[in-house]
């Protein structure tokens, strides 16, 4: 599976902030790209750093959070999870806060050649020097974790894709 990058430049002074671009083809449509990205059977699979629990019914509507534990690199602790904008078939953003540092996903869906473009954007962003510390000691990056995310997206979209379609003949 390809995953392109996207270049990104970095603000100058912003040595604590990292921020990654990818983008990848589905072979499905935008709705099933959405639905497995929300699907809660999954999360554990699309997102292997971290561990959702339950939140408040109108998940994944903007403005509504849930509590999770994140495990980067060496660092593990509870975070709080918000959805910063939902727009169902083409946009999904989150931002996941500690004390220590702050995450910044998102996902843009776009209908392309019968499946869906999906580009992915991230950042990361350390208040404390210690947590930082103990992500790169983890050998765990930024990028790492956007190319994890869509190859779990993308296998699991068509994976879903092919099952609703039924047996080859």
């Amino acid at each position: 599976m390809a995953i392109g990058t996207i270049q990104r430049g970095t603000p100058s002074g912003e040595d604590d902030r990292r921020s990654v671009a990818r983008r990848v083809w589905v072979k499905a449509s935008p709705r099933r790209v959405w639905t497995t990205l929300h699907d809660d059977a999954l999360q554990g699979r699309l997102f292997a750093e971290l561990t959702l629990r339950p939140g408040d019914s109108s998940w994944p509507a903007a403005g509504s959070s849930r509590p999770a534990d994140v495990h980067l690199g060496l660092l593990r602790t509870a975070v709080w999870v918000e959805s910063m904008e939902a727009r169902p078939d083409s946009t999904f953003s989150l931002a996941i806060v500690a004390p220590e540092f702050e995450i910044g996903w998102s996902w843009r869906m776009e209908p392309l050649a019968g499946g869906t473009r999906v580009i992915h954007d991230g950042w990361f962003e350390t208040r404390d020097r210690w947590a930082g510390v103990l992500v790169r000691l983890g050998r765990e990056s930024i990028g790492q974790l956007a190319d994890a995310h869509l190859r779990a997206l993308k296998e699991l979209a068509e994976a879903t894709t092919e099952a609703a379609a039924g047996p080859a003949a």
